[in-house]
């Protein structure tokens, strides 16, 4: 979906899951994020957003999880998120399944979360 692009990069990050697991039963559901480091100490607001198909208000996502975290200068973080709820919806009904948007912003508004490589950085 082109809407859902940045120069043209998705801005979202989507999971495609085999038929073969749609009755499996979820016991746990952890999504690990990668946080890039801080020169400074700093507060980072990680929300996580299931894509939704677009409402009448033009609403196209709903909040899953925000957490706000205290981040010190040094090598990034790991992070996990608890989405053992959103995968069983998305087993139980796979047309819903159109992708999570994920957000970690600093306090100048610089998103921390690695979902591509910049130019010159590692992938994970």
């Amino acid at each position: 979906d082109l809407l859902m692009q940045v120069e043209g990069k998705p801005k979202c990050c989507f999971f495609k899951f085999s038929s073969k697991i749609q009755y499996t039963k979820v016991v746990k559901a952890q999504l690990w994020i990668y946080l890039r480091p801080v020169k400074t100490p700093t507060t980072v607001f990680v929300q996580i957003l299931r894509l939704i198909k677009p409402m009448k208000d033009g609403t196209r996502y709903t909040g899953i999880r925000s957490l706000k975290l205290d981040m010190n200068p040094g090598a990034g973080i790991w992070q996990s998120i608890d989405v053992k709820t959103v995968l069983q919806n998305w087993l139980k009904q796979p047309e819903s399944n159109l992708g999570i948007e994920i957000k970690a912003l600093d306090e100048n508004g610089h998103d921390l979360a690695v979902t591509f490589p910049r130019p010159g950085e590692d992938g994970l």
